[in-house]
């Protein structure tokens, strides 16, 4: 049996969400216990302690008083995080030089990939990290394979600092107190975590992650009455989420829907912004990086969202691109202690603009993103089969990398990169795939070695279909 403490709420609960309050169990119980919940498989808490409300407190001041165009190198505050990790973290005390003048050579600094995190984590977190607070993450894979990445409570808990510059940036704030509904996310997968929680850092309001999907919510009306009670602030998701909110016709009126994983088409943005009336806003993210950029309120790209990365486009041999083409965009620094980013390949492609904006944020700005559109295949009954859940499914195995095609005759074929010294079997990578996408379904499995090696690093393109995806 728990035990409880004054809030009400049971010690493994604490163990969890050490900052809850009476209050926010009660929210907690409210969207857990909730009539027309959806079958939760998941239990997750924030993991915050006050300390780490008073770091964000100081990282939202940051967030929206220092943002400034910064042309050129990054800025002092990430060139002198940078000279620390040169001194001391064993993946770029191999690549650089002791004395390496970063502001003279910073062109000069190799670039760090996907390889990197996927196969040597050990040499990226810094020895002096406290990692009694570690927790881990999974990546969707929507720029390459599935990763298992390294991240801090409180670098998670600095993203809403982060919705709340976006949001902002829209004309929007949003109060967040004890007994709402701050957000709800959205997907519309095979297979994924569902669940309930609070967050600490928006004063005890309530949260969930849904799934549309029949093992989940078998009855759609259940989906709508849920929504419709809780009512939350704002509904984030990735467009095949989204797209599915209106296909379930569910009622909600949120100050603004944000789409994040993969590219969101003007179409698919215009309907859903006439069907829920409000902003619909893209954010660029990605797990070894988080947030990124936010869509410009007045459509000139996408804004860099925040004064602790610096990002730049380069070419394949990893010089600057000319500044009137795009390159695949790098990232250096970031809020995870845990990983450290010098020169970061994404793997998605844009261009670097900066000076003022109509919106008037001079933070700079990605222009023409590409490299993560949104792709659907089809299961041999006809069904949509979502990237996440092939990523999902190739998550089983130790691959550094896959490249997955969909012909239009619905025959598949996926190439895929093993970690070194652990060669998948094809078969039973074969056999996963087939439990996916349905009995009948034609699967080619290839193993190259060279996928995403040498000059075609910079081609791979994760998943492809022939069979178009709706706008």
């Amino acid at each position: 049996m728990s035990e409880f403490n004054e809030s009400g709420a049971p010690l493994d609960r604490l163990e969890r969400s050490p900052l809850i309050t009476g209050a926010g169990y009660r929210m907690l119980r409210r969207i857990q216990e909730h009539p027309r919940a959806p079958r939760w498989n998941y239990v997750v808490g924030d993991r915050l302690v006050a300390e780490d409300l008073e770091a964000v407190d100081r990282f939202r001041r940051t967030v929206f008083e220092n943002r400034a165009s910064r042309p050129g190198l990054p800025p002092p505050e990430i060139m002198d995080r940078v000279r620390m990790w040169i001194e001391t973290i064993p993946l770029f005390l191999e690549r650089l030089p002791r004395g390496f003048d970063l502001e003279r050579d910073w062109v000069h600094v190799p670039t760090m990939s996907r390889e990197d995190v996927a196969v040597r984590p050990e040499d990226i977190v810094p020895p002096q990290a406290d990692r009694s607070r570690l927790i881990v993450y999974d990546t969707s894979g929507t720029t390459g394979h599935a990763l298992v990445v390294p991240f801090h409570p409180r670098a998670i808990a600095k993203n809403h600092a982060l919705m709340e510059l976006v949001l902002a940036r829209y004309g929007l704030r949003p109060e967040f107190k004890p007994g709402t509904m701050a957000c709800i996310n959205v997907a519309a997968r095979a297979h994924t975590v569902v669940y309930p929680m609070v967050f600490s850092v928006w004063n005890q309001a309530g949260f969930a992650k849904v799934n549309f999907h029949p093992r989940v919510w078998p009855d759609p009306q259940n989906a709508r009455g849920f929504f419709s009670d809780l009512a939350p602030g704002f509904v984030t998701g990735d467009p095949v989420g989204l797209a599915e909110m209106m296909r379930w016709d569910i009622e909600v009126r949120p100050a603004a829907l944000v789409s994040t994983a993969v590219e969101l088409g003007a179409g698919l943005r215009d309907r859903l912004a006439r069907r829920y009336g409000c902003p619909v806003i893209d954010w660029y993210s990605t797990t070894e990086t988080g947030p990124l950029a936010y869509a410009c309120p007045a459509g000139r790209g996408m804004h860099v969202i925040s004064p602790d990365l610096h990002v730049e486009a380069l070419d394949p041999e990893g010089w600057p691109a000319p500044e009137d083409q795009p390159g695949e965009l790098a990232v250096t620094g970031g809020r995870n202690p845990f990983l450290p980013l010098l020169r970061y390949r994404t793997g998605d492609f844009g261009r670097i603009e900066t000076g003022p904006c109509p919106c008037g944020d001079p933070m700079p700005r990605i222009m023409d993103l590409s490299g993560r559109g949104l792709v659907l295949f089809r299961a041999a009954d006809g069904s949509r089969v979502n990237p996440v859940d092939v990523g999902r499914t190739l998550r089983r195995f130790v691959l550094v990398q896959h490249e997955f095609l969909q012909r239009a005759d619905g025959s598949c074929r996926v190439k895929i990169r093993p970690a070194p010294g652990l060669p998948p079997d094809p078969e039973a990578v074969r056999d996963a795939l087939i439990d996916l996408f349905g009995a009948g379904a034609a699967v080619e499995v290839v193993v190259d070695e060279g996928l995403g090696r040498g000059d075609s690093d910079r081609k791979v393109v994760p998943y492809r279909s022939e069979i178009e995806a709706p706008d």
